[in-house]
């Protein structure tokens, strides 16, 4: 067991290291710079979090993926050129392959403190994980039609209340932030949970956090305050 596992771990930090090598390529080629950076002498002690949606998967088509499902290729580029310059103190992740992988590696090479929280997975939808959207419109076309109209109200068939992944989010949120005041923070995870978050950071109904496209390897980032108000700093980033 110990063997396998030292093999999973070095066929993982190849596949990073032949990305990276890759990503510095096409850096050079595009010139590309951060977009944001962290102020160089903050006066108040805010904390900045940044949003990651993992990358591509081996299998892009599936309206949800099951917790087992690796990123193909190019999600492991898209993900080495979105974090090559980053700088945070901690990183998050939701527990799925998709997530975890990347994420630990990238803490290793940071040196930095990693969490994997298990409250930042994706929305468990049950019967319709390694479905596609047109086979779940085949099938339950009325209750899709709920989950995109009245989010709120959606159950997954054999699986996961939305009420009850919300609950769930903002509890890790709020633990987050309890613990990680005055850091940077990344938090690599999926379209639901980024929603849930800007809903609750931006105080907004989560049905009209729907109106934020989340795309793979893009970054939302927020700066929450000593006195807890929230500014959105930036949404769908290719690089901070």
């Amino acid at each position: 067991m110990a063997e396998k596992q030292i093999l999973e771990t070095q066929k993982l930090e190849s596949k990073l290291e032949q990305t990276t090598l890759t990503a510095k390529q096409d850096e050079s080629a595009t010139g590309e710079q951060p977009l944001f950076e962290y102020p160089k002498s903050p006066t108040m002690q805010s904390t900045f979090i940044d949003l990651l949606k993992h990358g591509q998967l081996a299998t892009p088509s599936l309206f949800s993926a099951p917790p087992d499902e690796p990123l193909g290729m190019d999600g492991w580029k898209q993900l080495t050129l979105a974090t090559q310059h980053g700088a945070w103190d901690v990183v998050y992740t939701s527990t799925t392959r998709r997530c975890h992988d990347f994420a630990r590696l990238l803490a290793q090479r940071l040196t930095c403190e990693f969490v994997p929280d298990e409250r930042l997975c994706e929305l468990n939808f049950g019967s319709w994980i390694g479905l596609t959207q047109e086979e779940i419109f085949a099938r339950d076309p009325e209750l899709l039609q709920q989950y995109y109209f009245q989010p709120r109200r959606f159950i997954a068939p054999n699986g996961e209340s939305m009420d009850y992944f919300m609950w769930r989010v903002t509890e890790a949120w709020a633990d987050l932030l309890l613990a990680q005041q005055g850091k940077r923070v990344l938090i690599l995870t999926h379209t639901g949970v980024i929603r849930a978050i800007i809903a609750k950071a931006l105080d907004l109904l989560y049905q009209k956090s729907l109106r934020f496209a989340v795309h793979p390897a893009c970054f939302t980032r927020l700066q929450i305050y000593p006195d807890g108000e929230v500014s959105l700093l930036g949404h769908g980033l290719k690089m901070v």
